[in-house]
């Protein structure tokens, strides 16, 4: 059997099959058309969404979609659409980017008491979450949230428009704040508080769960066999974490991106105090009862500066960037608080700063500083976690980052660990192996996972480079205090 994956991002559409093995028979990207932002606002269409889902799966070809036998999404988090009676939307999708919501967070915060909110729903305050945004819908477009009978995130919008009563996954459900994620259920309070029902919430599944075939007309408009099942998968940092393999403790996915992101899998929640001062959130796994504790720092954002403001487009690929790196410590200290921190600060008004340039720096240099800037900011999370009592042994290199040998060599350096590169897509790969789940393809997911995911190149520690990133990471910590009043607590460090 083959297995569609579609991976959701903010601004880019992934389709790929897969084969029960794991193998990546094709993929198709299609960028989402129609983001919109004004100030703090950041929306797009969800037409666009929809139409890049269909021009995806119509650029596979029927010989292959006619052996899909089943089908899941991996989605970006918090991100949501309302719908009126008739099922059509009330305006756009509000992107989990969009900050317009701060105020209502705070409100949800007072009302409920930070550590209170945060054992409910494992996620630490941030106007990302989709429940704050409700509240603000209600108070400031309160003709749009009147019409809303429903609300719905990108998976479950997703199964609507294939005419599938909308289902949720535990998972995507857990970056809504309004999931608890002890007892897998829409917590009343939280809901009732941002001026919603659970009625108006999409039913919540488990991952791997087999909700439904679409419509034989959307089908055949898609070019799908009519009796191919749609099943849940989730958020798309869960989905990275299976598809990249990492179930052992110890492991963690680290994906590279606009952002990077480490997800670490745990069998029980990570919602302490201590955890929540380091602004650790904690969500449902797509694996049932267990969890998902992430951490994230501007990444490849900051490389996209470098590179639009300080070369030439057209002849400074970010492959020339990468491949022409020194290698060795630059000794130049970026920090790239370019939207902020990310983890465990999650500084919002934090601004960027770069120390340590002389006549002798060169764009290549500064390129790997900033690389370098993010990896301490990443050791810095990992830090936290050991402080936690969580070992941090192996990490699994995912996304376009990935790619390169230099930045995971560099990693490699700075985290003081091996660095395993894991081919190919790896969110996509996760929703594929809930699918697999979903129709009996393997018996665990432990099965599944060791069917449906290979290895790539293993970058271990240089020594003497590891020693030296040692040393400089503890200046970077030092100079960090200095400029932003940034230090963990004792028993975190």
């Amino acid at each position: 059997m083959m297995f569609l994956a579609i991976d959701v991002g903010t601004s880019e559409l992934k389709v790929v099959v897969f084969d029960a093995v794991g193998n990546g028979l094709k993929t198709v990207r299609t960028e989402v058309q129609g983001i919109s932002v004004s100030g703090c606002r950041i929306e797009v269409d969800p037409e666009a969404i929809w139409q890049a889902v269909r021009q995806g799966i119509q650029c596979l070809g029927a010989k292959l979609q006619l052996c899909i036998g089943a089908a899941a999404i991996s989605s970006q988090g918090e991100s949501f659409v309302g719908l009126d009676d008739q099922g059509t939307p009330t305006g756009n999708v509000i992107l989990n980017v969009d900050s317009r919501a701060t105020h209502e967070m705070a409100e949800f915060t007072v009302a409920f008491g930070q550590q209170r909110l945060y054992e409910k729903t494992g996620l630490a305050p941030h106007p990302k979450y989709t429940l704050p945004k409700i509240a603000w819908l209600r108070r400031h477009q309160p003709k749009i949230f009147s019409r809303s009978v429903r609300f719905l995130c990108v998976e479950d919008y997703l199964l609507s428009r294939l005419q599938i009563d909308p289902v949720i996954s535990r998972s995507l459900a857990s970056r809504t704040l309004g999931f608890d994620i002890q007892r897998n259920a829409w917590d009343s309070e939280l809901l009732k508080f941002s001026g919603i029902s659970e009625r108006q919430l999409s039913r919540v599944e488990r991952s791997g769960t087999v909700v439904g075939t679409a419509s034989v007309k959307i089908s055949g408009e898609l070019g799908l066999p009519t009796d191919m099942v749609w099943c849940t998968a989730g958020h798309d940092q869960a989905c990275a974490s299976i598809g990249a393999g990492a179930l052992r403790s110890g492991t963690v996915t680290d994906g590279t991106g606009t952002f990077e992101c480490a997800s670490i899998h745990l069998k029980q929640a990570l919602v302490s105090a201590t955890s929540l001062t380091a602004n650790l959130s904690c969500e449902s796994h797509v694996i049932p009862e267990h969890f998902l504790t992430t951490a994230s720092v501007p990444g490849g954002i900051v490389l996209k500066w470098l590179r639009e403001n300080f070369a030439h487009p057209k002849d400074y690929s970010y492959d020339t960037m990468l491949a022409g790196l020194p290698i060795e410590p630059t000794g130049i200290f970026c920090f790239p608080y370019f939207l902020g921190t990310g983890t465990p600060w999650l500084d919002s008004q934090a601004k960027g700063a770069v120390y340590g340039l002389t006549s002798a720096t060169t764009d290549q240099s500064l390129a790997q500083a900033i690389l370098e800037g993010v990896s301490y900011e990443m050791r810095w999370n990992f830090e936290a976690l050991r402080g936690m009592g969580i070992p941090i042994e192996q990490v699994f290199a995912v996304g376009g980052g990935a790619k390169s040998d230099a930045w995971l060599q560099l990693k490699s350096d700075v985290f003081g660990c091996s660095v395993v590169r894991i081919p190919g897509e790896a969110s996509a790969r996760g929703a594929a192996i809930c699918a697999a789940m979903a129709v009996g393809e393997y018996g665990d997911w432990n099965e599944a996972v060791s069917a449906m995911v290979r290895c790539g190149r293993v970058f271990e520690p240089r020594p003497e480079a590891q020693r030296r990133y040692q040393e400089l990471f503890e200046e970077y910590k030092h100079l960090a205090h200095r400029i932003y009043g940034y230090k963990l607590p004792p028993e975190q460090s």
